[in-house]
């Protein structure tokens, strides 16, 4: 059984939104991509934080304005440069995140990951450029934390389990049953306790022995509605 032990970050900068901006901006290769194009996402109360988006874009916007506009103002404009270019359908990734979002809709839930950089596969990103990003992303992360302020967040997969642990210095088992984790960690003093849940990856490409991959949309599910009355009563 996998446990993720952490350390302490440092506190993130003043302007946390600037932050994201400046180093989602990159100089070549695809931009990165904090989170899932969402137009409301500074009020998100609930997060997914997986390994790295797929579908680099960078050419496709014509700028990085115009991209950072799309992806946090107007979430139609940017599907429909990144519809054009993926193909297939969706993933079981996406598949099974819809399953722990539905009954969080109107709440606020936004997807982001523990590397920012997207790629077709994880496994083509050499090892030293995977640190490096991963190092970012965690940047990344904290800023969206100090900025969102949310309510629980559902870390899934080794890198994203493993980035969650480390920015709220938090030990996280993703084979413990899900709706019976009950880890709470603040990033910063005077911040509310977060809730904080590990999961295999929602791929169900990877996981232990004996788990049971055909259970994940059910348990998804389960605890999309358990959060659900928790923030209803919040």
């Amino acid at each position: 059984m996998q446990h993720y032990d952490t350390i302490s970050t440092s506190a993130g900068g003043p302007n946390a939104e600037v932050l994201l901006r400046r180093l989602a901006q990159t100089t070549s290769g695809p931009y990165l991509r904090p989170f899932t194009p969402d137009a409301a996402w500074r009020s998100a109360r609930v997060f997914i934080v997986g390994t790295n988006p797929a579908t680099p874009l960078r050419d496709e916007f014509g700028s990085f304005d115009k991209y950072w506009h799309a992806l946090t103002c107007d979430p139609a404009a940017f599907n429909a440069v990144y519809l054009a270019k993926r193909s297939g359908k969706p993933s079981k990734t996406t598949a099974r995140a819809k399953c722990f979002e539905t009954p969080l809709t109107g709440m606020g839930v936004l997807r982001a990951n523990a590397c920012a950089l997207p790629s077709r596969r994880w496994s083509e990103l050499p090892a030293g450029e995977r640190r490096e990003q991963l190092a970012t992303g965690l940047q990344i992360l904290r800023a969206l934390v100090d900025i969102c302020r949310p309510a629980a967040i559902l870390a899934h997969g080794k890198e994203g389990v493993r980035a969650v642990s480390t920015l709220f210095a938090a030990t996280l088992d993703p084979y413990a049953p899900l709706l019976r984790q009950s880890v709470r960690a603040s990033l910063v003093s005077g911040m509310e306790p977060v809730q904080l849940f590990a999961y295999p990856h929602l791929s169900g490409i990877g996981v232990e022995k004996g788990f049971a991959v055909s259970r994940m949309n059910d348990e998804l599910e389960a605890l999309g509605r358990q959060l659900a009355l928790t923030l209803q009563v919040a």
